[in-house]
């Protein structure tokens, strides 16, 4: 009887169209055309952080679904009948598969392109999309008890609005720290890097915990006596006790993925690597690094290497540190460099670092950059395309540089080389006036 009276809630019941918006959204939500294919976990994680909109939806949804007979003044034939209150169990089973389908087919497209670029695949990488499907499916069965208790127009749209005010305040109040009590909240998740991934007690805390809001709210949806109303509570209070065990402090509930940074290197020499996750562009990089290595040769203690850099670790003497970004299309971007060879000789093989973003000290940092960059390719005056004074700036030095022997220019870009490796803020000066 509960499969047939299912299947018409299935037919005659919003719930579909409810899952086919969350679907819509939760799509729109994770789709970032700036975003390279390959970030397999960002885009999950993107994903997941959609809940903090959806799960509130969802419980208005709920609440909506749940006060449907009062409009048509059918609550109290309907608890006369023999099903009691468990009358509304077919339309939760119903509405929480609608909003967990609707959830999981909307990374579909995204799962499909990251599969496509055959980038690095975290382990586990489902448990965050499971634990978003249990919250949301949790966030509509409450939503259903409360418009059926609530029984009242405005119940929907104030438990909606209740909902997203907590969460928008609880992330302003405490973005990266407090209780994990926080990790409780949907959404909550945040991404330090592409290269974090859940930790495993993350996932455990947060699925115990949906699972626990789930339960009771279908037992006080069916609950039909006080005392199965007073049992009800049983599965969110343990819920609750064993998630806060478990879960993590929220600084610590993605981490890095050890896997995702560990080191790719191209067969041959010299040395060119990227972190695994990066690893489908690595065949970019292999000839222009190599061929950068070798004008970078002409300096005094030459880096040997190109090593993609990541995290807070500090530039090595011995081997270019290489920021790199990937565009949606596959392509590798160096900075605003024209190419990759180009991006690799500004600065002389090192990082910009340092307290670059006052103008003033800025600008002339990069303008040595620049300038050290078109020095090794033999250029003599900057692009007409440079903006001013920075064109300027890095034309004096290239103007200056030419004035000197040849074994004093190559001098003073290996001193200026050494000055950027320590992240010191005179590198215009070293290289013209020293």
């Amino acid at each position: 009887m509960n499969l047939r009276i299912a299947g018409i809630e299935l037919r005659r019941s919003a719930a579909p169209w409810i899952g086919a918006f969350v679907a819509a959204l939760a799509w729109a939500w994770t789709t970032d055309p700036e975003r390279w294919d390959g970030l397999w976990m960002a885009t999950v994680l993107a994903h997941q952080s959609s809940l903090w909109l959806l799960c509130p939806l969802a419980l208005m949804a709920g609440a909506w679904q749940g006060r449907r007979n009062q409009p048509a003044r059918m609550t109290e034939l309907v608890m006369s009948t023999p099903r009691g209150a468990a009358q509304s169990a077919p339309l939760a089973v119903v509405l929480a598969g609608c909003l967990a389908v609707g959830y999981a087919l909307s990374l579909l497209d995204g799962v499909v392109r990251a599969a496509r670029t055959t980038s690095y695949q975290p382990a586990g990488w489902y448990w965050p999309v499971l634990v978003g499907v249990l919250g949301l499916a949790a966030a509509g069965v409450l939503g259903l008890w409360l418009g059926r208790v609530l029984s009242s127009r405005l119940t929907a749209p104030l438990l909606a609005l209740g909902a997203l005010v907590a969460v928008v305040v609880s992330q302003v109040l405490w973005q990266d720290s407090g209780p994990s009590a926080l990790l409780l909240i949907p959404g909550r998740l945040s991404l330090p890097d592409v290269y974090s991934a859940p930790d495993w007690r993350t996932n455990a805390g947060q699925a115990v915990w949906f699972f626990g809001v789930s339960a009771t709210s279908w037992v006080l949806l069916s609950a039909g006596t006080r005392l199965r109303k007073w049992i009800a509570v049983l599965p969110v209070v343990l819920s609750l006790a064993v998630a806060l065990a478990v879960l993590p402090p929220p600084d610590r509930a993605v981490p890095h993925d050890t896997h995702a940074v560990a080191l790719v290197c191209a067969e041959g020499q010299p040395r060119v690597c990227v972190t695994r996750l990066y690893e489908p562009v690595l065949p970019q990089l292999v000839g222009p690094a190599r061929q950068a290595l070798t004008v970078l040769g002409r300096l005094p203690h030459p880096p040997t290497a190109v090593i993609q850099h990541y995290g807070n670790d500090t530039q090595s003497p011995g081997a270019v540190a290489l920021d790199l970004t990937v565009l949606q299309d596959g392509t590798v971007s160096i900075g605003t460099a024209g190419s990759i060879e180009e991006g690799i000789l500004e600065g002389a093989g090192t990082r910009a670092c340092g307290a670059i973003y006052d103008d003033e000290v800025g600008t002339r940092v990069e303008a040595a950059r620049v300038a050290a960059g078109l020095w090794l390719r033999g250029a003599d005056a900057a692009p007409a395309s440079m903006w001013s004074p920075l064109r300027e700036l890095v034309d004096g030095a290239l103007a200056t540089m030419r004035t000197l022997p040849e074994d004093a220019q190559v001098a003073r870009v290996g001193t200026m080389r050494d000055a950027a490796l320590d992240c010191r803020l005179d590198l215009y000066d070293v290289l013209t006036t020293r």
